[in-house]
């Protein structure tokens, strides 16, 4: 028979599917006495049929399925009218593979073996249903009218709402970090920035990228509404707004959002084999942590684990590593026979005894190193990732891989642990090189004006025989050194090219920034053979940006003018890279007629914010389009728009990846 407790009506429910009357007699008391309701069901059947109220939790126990294959089915029935997941937690009497692959698959928070004291049951449901449990939903009013800011707030306010206020547009990000709203309500004119502006630049942000934004505004010009939501607005409200509509505008757009984030972690974002997420969600979420930096990089590491065995084995590990997660972990499947944590703790000591421990929890599950088989972990923090989610796992899975060979259980930390000696670095990157052990990294450029399509710089990546990936940094003074600089220069041309054509069938073109060295530009016949790379492609419509380093054309101005003067003739722009506010690159400039200037990264980040404005009005004077890249940090974006740069790039847009997938939401294709 169903069982209800009688209890106050608006206690928060705990729905438990079992058969075991025990179970619920123990529970009964213990969750009253914790302020929650305890609705029992004996048959999936029962429970999907008396269509109860939607529940804080849902206690699944797995006897009381006919098999594993009902759980999903049962989890979907149960949820199918809710705007919300409901939080899942199942109870085994048994620690069954299929059961817990069946659990994961659904959803579930947590795997509960029984049996298991009423009591600390009672602790663990508790504990996952009081995190699940709503929180207001907070809302930062942006608005330089302190009379309207007040207004939006309290009507927000009396709505059930969390609303903070900002008069200063300039300190919207920081307003961001410190109050983390689920949506922004914005004006559209205010002294210092406009509302546009900062949509412009809180859309660049990838940890902003699905913020709702809604502008508020006495603005009737139909274009100007239209220009705030080209840029990344989600709505349009018209000053004065009845309260209600304000309300029901800005739960509408709360509920979009919550819909959006809960898509983007289904089916598509999860594993099938294993049930774990997939590298793709996993680089994604490295690369947000990798732009936001600061101090949480050295709390935080990538633990890979690399597995000798056959796709049941690595079954086996995905279930025992889901098993010994944390709630913050986020655990992928990263390759055929691996798979990969990432996981955050106090400090860098914690880290190294957190992949110790699951090392020995996984070595008690069954999976024992020996040499040269088995299993190897290995770890690398993000503040060692090199600037990108692809180094920072390549540095973790060469250290997966130095543990699994060394056969002694011990996990092995990059820079940490010695690591087995590999050739020399001059014999690896020229082995590199000419055997073209390679891959094309994309950067995106964000532009603060409308821009006719997307842009990424390209730039390559060097596999070690070890596998680790090498940036450009570290390998091109050996390259130099080797006499190879021509041969990766005629690799980068020829792939970065491949990737225009790529872009160019998927309908999503794009405009790449290709570096080429002036050492190999001075031969008589460089210019034919760029041209006869891009007739061979047929990319008569999609040029790529030749990119010279400044120091290479001050030694050599009359070549770096002629080379530019003559892709000019086939239609190809120059950017001049590294750019500083020093005599070398005041002659180049007034030599060398390119389109763009990156200034350099030392630059960006030391010179203040006057000269800083100064140098980017001469440049632009000389009509260049000037970039700054190594952008780390919200403030840092602030100084370069006030500047007047118009592209950004750097670890805070979005780092380097192997696809080209930001969302230029704001480009003006028009």
């Amino acid at each position: 028979m169903n069982q209800t407790i009688a209890d106050d009506g608006s206690a928060p429910v705990i729905q438990l599917l079992t058969r075991n009357a025990e179970l619920t007699t123990s529970l009964r008391a213990l969750l009253l006495g914790r302020g929650f309701r305890l609705e029992t069901f004996e048959t999936p059947e029962r429970l999907t049929d008396a269509r109860p109220s939607p529940p804080a939790l849902l206690l699944v126990d797995l006897d009381a399925l006919p098999d594993e294959g009902t759980l999903g089915v049962l989890v979907a029935q149960a949820q199918q009218d809710d705007a919300e997941p409901i939080p899942l937690i199942c109870l085994a009497s048994g620690s069954d593979i299929r059961s817990r692959l069946a659990a994961m698959r659904a959803g579930a928070k947590a795997y509960l073996q029984m049996p298991m004291e009423a009591e600390e049951l009672t602790d663990r449901l508790l504990d996952v249903a009081c995190t699940q449990a709503a929180s207001p939903d907070r809302v930062l009013v942006v608005d330089d009218q302190p009379v309207a800011a007040l207004f939006a707030a309290r009507v927000l306010e009396s709505a059930g709402m969390l609303a903070e206020r900002v008069g200063d547009p300039l300190a919207v990000l920081d307003a961001l970090d410190a109050f983390v709203p689920d949506l922004v309500l914005m004006d559209l004119h205010m002294p210092g920035a406009s509302g546009i502006e900062l949509t412009r630049i809180i859309r660049d942000q990838d940890r902003f990228a699905d913020l709702p934004i809604v502008f508020l505004s006495a603005e009737l010009d139909a274009e100007q509404q239209m220009a705030a939501l080209r840029v990344g607005g989600d709505d349009f409200l018209a000053k004065p707004v009845a309260p209600d509509h304000l309300v029901a505008c800005v739960r509408q757009r709360l509920a979009h959002a919550r819909e959006r984030a809960r898509r983007q972690g289904g089916p598509d974002a999860v594993d099938a084999l294993t049930g774990l997420a997939n590298l793709e969600r996993l680089l994604r979420r490295l690369g947000q942590l990798i732009g936001r930096g600061g101090a949480d990089a050295d709390r935080r590491a990538l633990v890979v684990l690399d597995l000798g065995g056959d796709e049941a084995a690595l079954i086996r590990l995905a279930v025992a590593v889901g098993a010994s997660c944390g709630a913050g972990d986020l655990a992928a499947r990263v390759g055929e026979r691996s798979l990969a944590v990432l996981i955050r703790r106090d400090d860098a000591a914690s880290l190294a005894r957190a992949c110790g421990q699951l090392t020995e929890e996984l070595s008690r599950a069954g999976f024992a190193s020996t040499p040269g088989s088995a299993l190897g972990i290995g770890w690398c923090t993000l503040a060692s990732s090199g600037g990108d989610a692809v180094t920072l796992m390549s540095r973790a899975a060469k250290a997966a891989r130095s543990a699994r060979k060394a056969g002694d259980g011990r996990p092995v930390g990059y820079g940490r642990d010695p690591v087995p000696a590999r050739t020399s670095d001059q014999d690896a990157v020229s082995t590199a090189i000419l055997t073209e052990r390679l891959q094309l990294l994309f950067e995106p450029m964000v532009s603060l004006i409308p821009a006719p399509s997307a842009r990424y710089e390209v730039s390559p990546r060097l596999t070690t025989p070890d596998g680790e990936l090498l940036s450009p940094v570290a390998f091109m003074p050996i390259a130099q050194r080797c006499g190879l600089v021509e041969r990766l220069d005629a690799w980068l041309l020829g792939k970065g090219l491949d990737a225009l054509v790529a872009c160019r069938d998927a309908g999503q073109p794009a405009q790449l920034f290709l570096y080429q060295s002036l050492v190999g530009a001075g031969r008589g016949d460089w210019i034919d053979q760029v041209r006869d790379e891009i007739n061979r492609r047929d990319l008569f419509c999609l040029r790529p940006v030749i990119q010279f380093q400044v120091d290479e054309a001050a030694a050599d101005t009359a070549l770096a003018a002629d080379r530019v003067a003559r892709l000019a003739r086939l239609g190809i722009p120059v950017c001049l890279n590294g750019v500083d506010a020093d005599d070398a690159s005041e002659r180049v400039l007034a030599s060398v007629p390119a389109a763009f200037a990156r200034l350099s990264r030392t630059l960006v980040q030391s010179l203040d914010a006057e000269p800083l404005a100064e140098l980017v009005q001469r440049l632009r004077e000389r009509r260049l389009a000037v970039i700054a890249g190594g952008v780390d940090a919200p403030e840092t974006i602030a100084r370069l728009c006030r500047a007047g740069v118009d592209l950004l790039q750097g670890p805070f847009v979005q780092p380097p990846s192997a696809v080209m997938d930001y969302d230029f939401s704001g480009v003006d294709e028009s």
